[in-house]
């Protein structure tokens, strides 16, 4: 009887880690779609600096 509920009790856990597996599920392609658009982000905020920084340079020379 003992065997039964081990047997019982050790596939349940089997099942319930195989279900919680980190929410591996996300399609790749989402990932990648965040990544192109962080990258996009950063590049918005490079070109935002050097305009910034260009503004500055033309302030110094007058």
């Amino acid at each position: 009887m003992l065997k039964k509920w081990m047997v019982a009790l050790g596939m349940v856990s089997v099942l319930t880690l195989a279900a919680c597996n980190n929410g591996d599920d996300e399609d790749p392609a989402d990932d990648e779609q965040m990544e192109e658009q962080e990258q996009e982000q950063e590049q918005e905020q490079d070109s935002d600096d050097t305009e910034e920084d260009t503004d500055e340079d033309t302030e110094q020379s007058e």
